[in-house]
């Protein structure tokens, strides 16, 4: 075992902070589930004292958002996420994976399958979902159901024609500016942000590329604790990134970009594969969050209009706290509406991938706890930068009735205020 994985389990010196600020934790109230309680078992886990057989002793592991707000707010930096990641990895090497989320990695390791089950689903989704009118987004629910509190799930609108990786379609060696990775969410379901970033590029006046051999980046294999599925998922990317004559990687998706920013490295680390390691690193220095990329590498923010709108922000997880990407996104929206800061911008929407599928009622209980906030700030336009939480407090707003308050993205806004 790597050294490092031990250091951060010495790290936590029990002092208990993490409590009061663990999202899970306000919910469940128990200390399995924060981080110190992670720790703890996790000493015991390698110690060979407990191996997570119970399906109930599982949930200590699983029933975390990988968050990292206890990270942040620890004053010894002790890396929980680190140890929650490597601990799942260790459980599933003994025990399987749920049968959904071995269907899932197979389906993600291929962009045939994914884009079979994206034309699948598109053609069948008139027969299936029905249209939710006046929903802050536009949405979809089943239209048959067991029950009528069913009735309620929102899910995004199933679009029946080309992904975004096939709508730009260009050489994966073409010369450019930049190059997009939308992730599968944007690709597939969200394209209108991948378009809205597309405008930009276009108004700004720079070069932009879109390869068609890029996978799927792992993340929600790599969370279940599904590291070698991960791994070659990692490796693919890894080498395209290499590869590719361009000066910027943009990863809209901010959950993709911290993952192979971040966790490519991890991943090697945990696999002990050092020259993996190192190329991660490497390749992590070329990628960059799209609204970073603007604010840092364009002139945007002196070309923005005002659009009137009164907005409030939430900061995605994986945007603020592990790729620090806080203040651009705030100046940039000031400059583009009427902008009012939301108490507890920064506390988790309760998405967290397949926590959301995992444990329903516990993340609508923490998506809960946001839309009162939101509400609060008076706001029109909710904005987002990340379309995992957007389908969360899309369905959170929904849900408490508050379709009067529309989602945005990020990239959404920004187009619309350069055409103002």
């Amino acid at each position: 075992m790597d050294k490092r994985i031990l250091q951060a389990v010495e790290a936590c010196v029990k002092c208990g902070i993490c409590r009061g600020v663990c999202p899970v934790f306000r919910e469940e109230k128990q200390e399995p589930f924060v981080a110190r309680g992670h720790i703890a078992l996790f000493a015991e886990l390698i110690k060979g004292n407990i191996d997570f057989r119970e399906e109930t002793s599982k949930d200590y592991l699983y029933k975390c958002l990988l968050c990292t707000t206890c990270v942040e707010a620890c004053p010894n930096d002790a890396p929980t996420d680190m140890i929650v990641e490597f601990a799942r990895y260790h459980v599933i090497k003994h025990h399987s994976l749920p049968l959904y989320k071995r269907v899932m990695a197979r389906v993600m390791k291929s962009r045939t399958l994914m884009d079979l089950a994206h034309r699948t689903s598109g053609l069948l989704s008139g027969l299936l979902f029905e249209r939710i009118e006046n929903a802050p987004r536009e949405a979809t629910r089943v239209r048959f159901t067991a029950a009528d509190s069913d009735k309620m799930e929102v899910l995004p609108p199933v679009k029946s024609g080309r992904s975004f990786i096939q709508k730009y379609k260009t050489g994966s060696l073409e010369r450019a500016t930049v190059a997009i990775f939308p992730g599968c969410l944007i690709n597939y379901t969200y394209t209108d942000v991948g378009d809205a970033f597309v405008k930009i590029l276009k108004r700004l006046g720079i070069s932009f590329m879109v390869p068609q051999d890029q996978p799927c980046c792992g993340a929600p294999i790599f969370a279940s604790g599904n590291l070698k599925d991960a791994e070659q998922l990692a490796k693919r990317n890894i080498e395209l990134v290499e590869k590719l004559n361009v000066e910027k990687v943009v990863v809209l998706e901010p959950t993709c970009a911290s993952f192979m920013i971040h966790e490519y490295e991890r991943l090697f680390m945990y696999l002990e594969q050092p020259e993996w390691e190192k190329r991660a690193r490497k390749a992590a220095e070329k990628i960059i969050d799209p609204v970073k990329y603007l604010f840092h590498f364009t002139q945007i923010k002196s070309k923005l209009n005002q659009t009137r709108l009164k907005t409030t922000y939430h900061d995605a997880c994986h945007l603020k706290r592990t790729q620090k990407v806080y203040m651009e996104p705030r100046e940039l929206i000031r400059a583009a509406s009427n902008f009012t800061e939301m108490k507890g911008a920064d506390v988790c929407c309760g998405n967290g991938g397949t926590f959301s599928v995992d444990y329903p009622e516990l993340s609508k209980k923490i998506a809960s706890r946001k839309v009162k906030n939101i509400v609060k700030t008076d706001a029109d336009h909710l904005i987002v930068g990340c379309s995992a939480c957007m389908m969360q407090l899309t369905a959170a707003l929904h849900r408490e009735g508050f379709d009067g308050i529309k989602t945005m993205h990020t990239l959404e806004l920004l187009a619309m205020a350069l055409e103002v």
